[in-house]
């Protein structure tokens, strides 16, 4: 039986395997490896707004699609929500490629969390 303090612990033991790769060398400016771990820090910075920016535009488009009456303004609606979808599909695709070109050409960026410890 696993208790509940070792459930409790497992992310720390996750977080520990990070290790430091070719994006933590500093002479990566004009490769290839440098852009694309700079679109990579890039993306890691903007794709949460742009993901937050998608939802609210399918969201604004499915409550105008239910809230009005007016056949245009379930058409402005649901195009709204298409492009809502179209713009989330797009950031993930970017997300993605991004991916797999950093773990394609080992270029991962982890470099584990430090924990603070107690002085003895």
């Amino acid at each position: 039986m696993v208790s509940a303090a070792s459930l409790a612990s497992m992310p720390l033991f996750a977080l520990a395997q990070g290790r430091g790769g070719a994006c933590s060398v500093v002479n990566t400016q004009n490769t290839i490896q440098g852009i694309i771990c700079k679109a990579g820090e890039i993306l890691g910075v903007v794709l949460p707004f742009l993901v937050a920016l998608a939802v609210v535009i399918f969201v604004w488009g499915v409550v105008m699609y239910v809230v009005s009456s007016d056949e245009e303004a379930k058409s402005a609606g649901r195009n709204r929500m298409i492009w809502g979808i179209v713009g989330l599909a797009v950031i993930v695709s970017l997300w993605g490629l991004v991916r797999i070109l950093t773990n394609t050409f080992d270029l991962n960026t982890n470099q584990g969390v430090t924990l603070p410890v107690l002085p003895y």
